[in-house]
């Protein structure tokens, strides 16, 4: 039997090996708790203050602004999650990605407006006017510019950084929030509500480059563009892969209010703010865990058990937590959303398992550069996904939310074996190099090289 002096060394030897994960995933997690708290109280403040319509409005161009933010950042986030720790100019390298990621989504923002014009008024109406079509684009290219930026703070393995970024960003736009409420209260329009959102995504980006400037770091560098053109391949490939993962997640919010109502999609995302504020603790677990098993591969294996059981803890007591207090969850919101959508969202929990799966499967398949492969699979799944919530739709919002459950959940099940063989098997030099970023510039040095998130919540 194991004493308890054995006992205790064992431990101490766990934690030192997983130090590096435990650190950055813990401030990680820090930032998930108060943005949690945060965006909580956003969303509670706001039901509480707007009409239904305004609400629903808002959480439906907020979550399409983040697709489109996605598609324009165009893989540089998770590129530079895994590469940019490597980079001895990352401050250039980080600069060019910045000024990439913010062009790109112009033009895809610009490629939305055309088709929405060319559509149905129903799917333009959630921008809002052509006045303010430019507005909505910027605040997509602006999105872009954070998601890229928080991802290659995890990859230095500098996440205090970027959960100072968020938990500004998650305070400016509550504040704001509470202004507009006590100025224009039930009168507010959806427009008004994401103005807040846009808002506070500048402050925060503010306040981080007056954190650098504090602590004697450079802020603006010359960027280095053409640095990524021998790498073009690799960074689609994950830019692809991540879409797969996200886009059904952040579409999903659209469908409802498209398919249902925007009064039905403000219950729905009450309960989707709550889902995603769970979701964040195995989100940012595998991003972790990639951003270092690029340095260390060889411990991969016993860090992926870990994430992946830490992950399941927590997606245990989500789905307990949506099966027996879904309705109280969404009478704290408003008691209007509870009689809307309170029975009907009991299952919404159990998706956290799949989802949870899918994150860690993206980071195996990341580490283990099997792109391609990883991509058909997942397209695949975000297909059924998207199909099944828009074929759910024909039963109400019940509908809508258990045919996704249902869809993510097979989803997850099919790639546990890929995950299980990964816990089994030391990833060596040869299955993740040679480097994503080879032949990219490496002198120079301004952001500290010694120390995802892109899966985050955006609620």
């Amino acid at each position: 039997m194991m004493t308890l002096s054995a006992a205790m060394t064992k431990v101490r030897s766990l934690l030192m090996n997983q130090a590096v994960l435990l650190l950055n995933a813990g401030m990680l997690g820090l930032g998930t708790l108060m943005t949690a708290i945060l965006g909580f109280v956003y969303w509670w403040f706001a039901a509480r203050s707007f009409s239904a319509e305004a609400v629903g409005l808002a959480a439906a161009a907020i979550s399409l602004m983040n697709l489109l933010a996605n598609l324009g950042e165009v893989g540089l986030g998770p590129f530079l999650m895994g590469e940019i720790g490597r980079q001895k100019r990352a401050g250039s390298f980080l600069t060019g990605a910045l000024l990439a990621s913010f062009s790109a989504s112009i033009v895809v923002g610009l490629i939305y407006l055309v088709i929405a014009a060319c559509t149905s008024t129903q799917l333009g109406s959630i921008v809002g006017s052509s006045a303010t079509d430019l507005f909505f684009v910027v605040g997509c290219a602006l999105t872009a510019v954070t998601l890229v930026l928080d991802q290659a703070l995890v990859g230095l393995l500098r996440s205090g950084l970027q959960l100072a970024r968020n938990v500004v960003f998650a305070a400016s736009k509550l504040l704001l929030l509470i202004t507009l409420g006590l100025t224009l209260g039930r009168g507010a329009s959806g427009l008004a509500i994401f103005t807040t959102w846009f808002a506070g995504q500048l402050v925060s980006l503010v306040v981080v480059a007056g954190l650098l400037v504090y602590a004697g770091r450079r802020v603006f560098h010359r960027p280095e563009i053409h640095a990524f053109r021998p790498v073009l391949g690799q960074v689609f490939g994950h830019h692809t892969l991540s879409m797969a993962v996200q886009a059904p997640a952040l579409l999903l919010p659209f469908v409802v209010t498209v398919m249902l109502s925007a009064e039905i999609n403000a219950a729905f995302y009450a309960a989707w703010t709550v889902l995603n504020v769970a979701l964040l603790v195995p989100a940012s677990l595998a991003s972790v865990l990639f951003a270092i098993a690029m340095r260390e591969p060889e411990l991969f294996p016993s860090r992926l058990r870990l994430s992946l059981g830490l992950s399941m803890l927590v997606c245990a007591a989500t789905a307990l937590a949506f099966l027996f207090l879904s309705r109280f969850m969404l009478w704290i919101f408003n008691p209007a959303y509870a009689v809307t959508a309170g029975n009907g969202l009991q299952f919404l929990g159990v998706a956290a398992f799949g989802m949870a799966l899918k994150y860690h499967y993206l980071a195996v398949q990341r580490v283990r550069r099997r792109l391609g492969f990883a991509t058909l699979v997942l397209t695949g799944g975000a297909v059924l996904e998207i199909a099944a919530a828009v074929g759910g739709a024909q039963f109400g919002i019940a509908g809508t939310a258990n045919f996704w459950v249902i869809a993510v959940s097979l989803e997850g099940l099919l790639l546990s074996p890929a995950l299980y063989r990964a816990t089994r098997h030391t990833a060596t030099p040869s299955t993740i190099a040679p480097s994503a970023a080879a032949g990219v510039s490496t002198c120079g040095n301004s952001l500290d090289e010694t120390d995802q998130i892109g899966i985050a919540s955006r609620a």
